[in-house]
């Protein structure tokens, strides 16, 4: 029986970390791969909740709680970059998935200087890694000298959100300026059309580019939705003209029921992003029919693949320009909205889970 410990230290996080965290835990859990025990590092809360037939270690006390676990661990896998602790003991094989090395591009001085000490450590010191993205991959290969070792691509998977509940948010408009404008005498939609995005509302997301956009959309409104809390989100805020206030609007965080309606109804989902190891969201907004418009930046036309529009440039003159010919005659029911949907489908996290166990069976030299 080997033993595997798997750091889930961010189940409870609202970020990527934590909804990939979320989605693969259980299904590990439920994994019954004969000759593999597994151990889980959870928040404290979280103990427990994924069966008895798991061991678990408390992320706050991680430390004490190792030295006085009887059985050895085989293999440590570090679900992120940002892990807190790794034990480097010896026949303890290291695996570490690598989401991305957006450091490069987001840190200055000393705060640089740091990350470039200490990924490479970090990765160097691993038996082996993988990557959420061949972009990500390759990242790696370039600023990573002295490697020896290939990364290998296991993509992200995406939750199934088909079947959970929808609510529409409260800041949608219900009512009476809908009716002068030119989508809704093509529409029976009781709410002024309008242009979803969401993410941590940081520079990286590029989100600015859309203020002046959205000039050439004045019957149109813009949600940017997510935690806002950093000093660009300001920054977006002083772009917005008086008049525009109720018309591009940061509404900070919203419910996932919420999310998945504002998918289901906007007339184009719109991420601007410059740095991305993943990008859950396009992906999320194809299964329900959204036209999606991207960046050509890091991973997304590698994740997106020919089922976006994309900008080249941040003038808005020309963002308005593929924003419009990407939604003009766009149909939620058309065969390119259906083969949107059916490449979402394919990052799915059973495939993601299959694909993990398969590696934990071949680094432990167990065959399967």
């Amino acid at each position: 029986m080997k033993t595997i410990l798997v750091d889930f230290s961010s189940l409870n996080d609202l970020c990527g970390f934590g909804e990939i965290a979320r989605n693969f835990a259980p299904r590990l859990a439920a994994t019954h791969e004969p000759g593999l025990h597994f151990v889980f590092v959870v928040p404290t809360d979280c103990i427990g909740r994924f069966g008895p037939h798991i061991d678990y270690l408390d992320r706050h006390q991680l430390r004490r709680q190792l030295k006085a676990y009887p059985n050895a661990i085989d293999l440590w896998h570090a679900t992120d970059q940002q892990f807190r602790y790794r034990r480097h003991a010896r026949g303890t094989l290291q695996l570490l998935t690598v989401h991305d090395l957006n450091y490069l591009y987001e840190k200055k001085g000393i705060h640089l200087w740091r990350h470039q000490l200490e990924m490479p450590w970090l990765i160097r010191r691993s038996d082996f890694i993988t990557t959420i993205s061949n972009h990500v991959k390759t990242e790696i290969e370039r600023h990573i000298p002295l490697l020896n070792k290939e990364p290998l691509v296991i993509y992200n998977g995406i939750a199934d959100l088909s079947d959970k509940p929808q609510r529409r948010p409260s800041f949608i408009d219900s009512g009476s300026n809908v009716a002068n404008t030119e989508t809704a005498s093509q529409s029976s939609s009781d709410f002024q059309p309008f242009f979803f995005t969401i993410g941590q509302v940081r520079r990286k997301k590029n989100f600015h580019t859309l203020v002046p956009m959205m000039k050439h959309f004045p019957h149109h409104r813009l949600f940017i939705c997510g935690d806002n809390h950093w000093p660009y989100a300001d920054e977006i805020r002083a772009l917005i003209a008086p008049e525009d206030r109720d018309r591009i609007v940061l509404t900070g965080m919203i419910s996932d029921e919420e999310k998945l309606w504002l998918y289901a109804h906007c007339d184009a989902f719109l991420f601007p992003s410059t740095l991305e190891g993943f990008g859950i969201p396009v992906l999320e907004a194809m299964r329900f029919g959204a036209r999606v418009v991207s960046s050509r930046h890091t991973c997304l036309p590698e994740v997106c693949a020919c089922h976006a529009a994309y900008w080249s440039s941040s003038d808005p003159e020309h963002m308005a320009d593929v924003v419009r010919k990407a939604i003009n005659g766009w149909d939620r029911q058309s065969a390119q909205a259906a083969a949107a949907r059916e490449h979402s489908l394919q990052f799915n996290y059973d495939r993601y889970t299959k694909q993990y166990v398969q590696l934990y069976c071949r680094l432990l030299g167990i065959s399967r």
